[in-house]
């Protein structure tokens, strides 16, 4: 059985090119939709935040010192 012509040297070389490229697009592509999955996680995390200070009537000073004397703590 033959197979098809033996592909040359620059037409491998080529494809190569052409597949690194396509693949570069596409992580660039999975990065900017990471990126904005984490945006929209923060924002998930600061609205939650939010509500508790809410709901306790604390202030961010007040979360802050929270937070620095945890961290003192430790």
């Amino acid at each position: 059985m033959a197979r098809g012509a033996k592909k040359s040297l620059q037409e491998k070389i080529t494809q190569k090119e052409e597949l690194i490229e396509s693949l570069s697009i596409r992580i660039k592509k999975e990065r900017e939709e990471l990126n904005e999955l984490l945006e929209q996680q923060k924002n998930e995390e600061l609205n939650e935040l939010r509500m508790v200070m809410q709901k306790t009537g604390m202030e961010i000073a007040d979360i802050i010192q929270i937070a620095q004397t945890r961290m003192a703590e430790a």
